[in-house]
């Protein structure tokens, strides 16, 4: 008899991260709000300023407030991470100390430098999301083969890198705040290789899928269908003919939407094991099990967080289509109050970048391991 007769049927693991209604919401669901964003701007003609403010009002905004309800106002977060919640708050200062320094040095130029790294901090955190619920997907698949982490790794990765770069060498408003001027000439021959290095990668990721197949190991399919979509998304929105087609500022909200979608499935599902399940009280953890104790709630919570901090923003003019606001009241180097209330805002994103990072790491929080369900073959 063999260790696995003995040891009994190994249970199936269905590979869901939740269930399959709720994943399918999640990931399809996701996709198709990015994907209509984009159709209704590229060729509905919908304004990109409408559908950034849609956009930020029912998806971005509260998906900041969903990192807030289970950390500050989670009160045990608060007596485990209180220093990580107090030191990250000082990502508030980072736009207006870049801008003092373009005011001493009288050039826009560090505070330039600054409104590019957020622009990048954006992407790469979408980046970093997308790898960690892959990572999830393999943990609740029960994936351990190096070679296919791997190449999970490296698929992913470039086939979301790789056409960002084609963008930023072939787009003109991307080209023109890199620098690149003039005619392109080398630039689409670079974008045609990320493009190829992308299919070149699809192609050998299919192959091991079949392999796999034919020596008996499970393909996990929940994981094949996030990695879907995101890749597939991320080469639709940045295909030159499509991304020609589209305002600048409608790329954040194309690549963020279905990210937004994935973080609220993520948040919900927590918030319910960690606050709300059978058998738990929820008194020890404050305000977090009253904001989330529907989800309506919830999502009146974030509209209305998200009203306040844009709402401020806008009064200044420093968001799309609030320029009736902006006082143009010129400060030092060219710049002025817009410019510096627009450094202050983008502190709420990188604060939620930055805390997000350290809150999620399943590998090293036993805590987070049970409240995902990760010790579990389903979290049904």
């Amino acid at each position: 008899m063999t260790a696995v007769t003995l040891a009994g049927p190994t249970p199936a693991r269905t590979g869901w991260l939740v269930n399959r209604r709720h994943d399918l919401l999640s990931t399809l669901g996701g996709a198709a709000a990015s994907f209509a964003l984009v159709a209704l701007h590229a060729w509905a003609g919908i304004s990109s300023i409408v559908l950034w403010w849609v956009w930020v009002l029912a998806l971005d905004g509260p998906h900041l407030f969903a990192t807030v309800s289970r950390t500050y106002l989670d009160a045990r977060e608060w007596q485990t991470r209180r220093r990580l919640l107090l030191g990250s708050l000082g990502w508030f200062a980072a736009g207006p100390l870049l801008f003092g320094v373009s005011a001493a040095l009288g050039s826009k130029v560090p505070f330039e430098l600054f409104l590019t790294f957020a622009s990048l901090w954006a992407y790469w955190h979408v980046v970093r999301q997308h790898y960690g619920i892959m990572v999830l997907y393999q943990r609740k698949g029960g994936e351990t083969l190096p070679l296919d982490r791997r190449l999970d790794s490296v698929t992913l990765y470039v086939g979301l890198l790789a056409p960002f770069v084609a963008f930023a060498v072939t787009h003109p408003v991307a080209r023109k705040r890199l620098g690149l001027t003039g005619a392109p000439s080398w630039e689409p021959v670079l974008a045609g290789a990320c493009f190829a290095l992308v299919l070149a990668l699809v192609v050998l990721y299919a192959a091991r899928q079949v392999q796999r197949t034919r020596e008996g190991l499970r393909v996990n399919g929940p994981k094949l269908l996030m990695m879907g979509a995101a890749l597939g998304l991320t080469a639709v929105v940045f295909w030159p003919s499509v991304a020609v087609r589209m305002d600048f500022i409608m790329f954040a909200v194309a690549v963020t939407a279905f990210h937004n979608v994935q973080y609220h499935g993520v948040v919900w599902f927590y918030h319910r094991n960690r606050y709300h399940a059978a058998g738990v009280d929820p008194a020890p953890f404050g305000l977090a099990p009253k904001v989330s104790q529907r989800f309506i709630l919830y999502a009146l919570c974030g509209v209305v967080f998200t009203l306040l901090y844009r709402g401020l923003g806008c009064g200044f003019g420093a968001h799309p289509g609030c320029g009736g606001f902006d006082w143009h009241m010129p400060l030092a180097a060219g710049l002025t109050l817009r410019h510096l209330m627009e450094g202050f805002i983008w502190g709420f994103a990188l604060h939620h970048y930055y805390l997000d990072q350290k809150i999620w790491r399943v590998s090293r929080d036993a805590g987070l391991n049970k409240d995902l369900k990760l010790g579990t073959a389903t979290a049904a």
